[in-house]
């Protein structure tokens, strides 16, 4: 097997995962039609931010500056785990029993 064989084929893989990608998926537009990707990514953006802010409060001498970025961060894992986490927990549910139709319902008897 020669080199060129093997970049052909690795090119070929490439092109068929290339969809899964992550960073190309964060950095272009979120599957428009799916709503359970786009709402990942909102959450996903969320939580870098709130990382970022814990960051800059730890490095922050000002006490006022702390506290106020503290508060925003408060508020914005307050409204994850409020909002929009149980909204994703029901998509990821909807979007599972899309792509697996065959299995029955649990039931928890």
């Amino acid at each position: 097997m020669t080199v060129i064989d093997i970049l052909t084929r690795v090119d070929a893989i490439c092109q068929k995962y290339d969809k899964y990608d992550v960073d190309k998926l964060n950095g272009a537009n979120v599957a428009g039609d799916d709503p359970f990707a786009r709402l990942y990514a909102s959450v996903d953006a969320d939580i870098n931010q709130c990382v970022d802010k814990a960051e800059t409060a730890k490095q922050e001498k000002n006490r006022a500056a702390v506290v106020a970025l503290n508060a925003e961060i408060r508020r914005t894992k307050a409204k994850l785990l409020e909002e929009d986490l149980p909204k994703l927990q029901r998509l990821a549910v909807k979007k599972v029993a899309a792509l697996v139709p065959a299995l029955p319902p649990l039931s928890y008897r």
